[in-house]
């Protein structure tokens, strides 16, 4: 049932389970889903969507389970955030300067048709 609700793989959720951001109880050799593991695992796929690492992601979880609401959440969250944003910038810059390069080289092709 949690692989429908979530739209996920095994691996994939295998995968945060064993990195520590899904917690379920196990009976019988089975994991136990709650509806809070749904929100913890869209959670997950919202940070990851916006380019946070899965360190990043750890990071923002632990804080949460152990500082909820504190000024020092917010502190290393805005952290975290400004770290995210310099690599979407850094990015830009490399995909902005490789567009310039395709503009040119399609320029310059259009002149010698």
């Amino acid at each position: 049932m949690f692989l429908i609700k979530t739209r996920s793989t095994r691996d994939t959720v295998r995968f945060y389970i064993e990195q520590g951001l899904l917690t379920p109880s196990k009976k019988a050799g089975k994991y136990n889903f709650t509806d809070q593991s749904v929100d913890d695992y869209q959670e997950i796929i919202a940070l990851k969507q916006m380019g946070l690492s899965i360190s990043a992601i750890k990071a923002i979880k632990k804080m949460h389970d152990e500082g909820c609401g504190t000024s020092e959440q917010r502190q290393q969250n805005t952290i975290i955030i400004s770290e995210a944003l310099d690599n979407v910038a850094t990015e830009l810059a490399v995909l902005n300067d490789r567009k310039k390069r395709l503009i040119a080289m399609k320029e310059q092709l259009e002149k010698t048709m």
